[in-house]
């Protein structure tokens, strides 16, 4: 599953806002993604919005499951962050 898209905004530390389009489009049009980070106690909390073109294009991303992938993603993220220095590789 590839797709791309362009970023319209970037503020390090703060805020990405980005297109998404998958190359074999499963929902019609593309969609806006903010991701925002907020640091708070030691932790940095990250919300993320997808705005998508039509209601049609949203119902569809929301029958797929996307939210289990997505989850997994963050699960392992989550075990991995721990492990890192912080010094470049």
């Amino acid at each position: 599953m590839a797709m791309g898209g362009v970023f319209r905004e970037v503020i390090p530390l703060e805020r990405l806002v980005a297109t998404e389009k998958f190359d074999d489009a499963w929902y019609p049009g593309e969609a806006l993604d903010t991701t925002v980070f907020e640091e708070m106690r030691d932790i940095t909390r990250t919300t993320i919005t997808v705005l998508y073109e039509s209601q049609e294009a949203r119902d569809t991303a929301r029958r797929s499951g996307m939210e289990h992938g997505m989850a997994a993603g963050y699960d392992r993220l989550e075990t991995l962050l721990p492990t890192l220095t912080g010094e470049p590789t």
